[in-house]
């Protein structure tokens, strides 16, 4: 009696196992993403045939390029300006300056300087949307920029405010040979934006 009740607990057992692996399988296909549709180039250039900066590690990702930063300049000092109880001053548009630059690329280096809670924005150039959702983290999100002769305007859209308000972003922009040649932060509410402005001289 006692080896029929063994028997059965081992079936019993076989078949759970079956069903389990079964089951993984079938969830591991629930999480293949598909990638992001609808993005363009167009005016973007990623590989810009420039020594690389010191202190990037490069990984090609679609039309961008991500870098974990090494530079201690870049080091977190939470301020935690966010989750602040009155936000309505920053329900305006930010204004980022204006750069003049010979180069006929600049890389821009944009992370969330405050706490990392899920901010995201849109970025466009010249009114044409370069990635539509890009999530800032305190590492760098990086992409480097085609410029057009004369006025180049950059636009950076609050597509939310994290878990804390505002949304929240530091920029650098840097040039064809490695020089910073711009920098800037913004503190923003949902559906504003901040613009920055780049001459392309001759």
């Amino acid at each position: 009696m006692s080896y029929a009740q063994l028997d059965t607990a081992q079936e019993t057992l076989r078949i759970k196992a079956k069903e389990l692996a079964k089951e993984n399988q079938n969830s591991s296909q629930l999480f293949n993403l598909s990638p992001v549709r609808g993005l363009t180039n167009k005016n973007v250039k990623i590989t810009m045939g420039i020594p690389p900066i010191d202190g990037f590690r490069k990984e090609e990702r679609g039309i961008t390029t991500t870098k974990d930063v090494v530079d201690p300049t870049w080091d977190i000092k939470q301020k935690f300006v966010e989750n602040q109880k009155d936000v309505s001053k920053y329900a305006k548009d930010f204004y980022l300056g204006d750069i003049k630059t010979k180069s006929k690329y600049i890389r821009l280096i944009c992370r969330d300087h405050e706490y990392e809670d899920g901010d995201r924005i849109k970025l466009m150039l010249n009114k044409v949307t370069i990635h539509p959702n890009i999530l800032l983290r305190n590492s760098p999100y990086i992409i480097d920029i085609d410029l057009e002769e004369g006025l180049n305007t950059i636009q950076f859209y609050a597509l939310n405010e994290g878990s804390s308000s505002p949304n929240t972003a530091e920029l650098k922009v840097i040039d064809e040979n490695g020089n910073i040649i711009g920098s800037g932060k913004w503190l923003l509410t949902t559906g504003y934006k901040a613009k920055l402005i780049v001459l392309r001289q001759k």
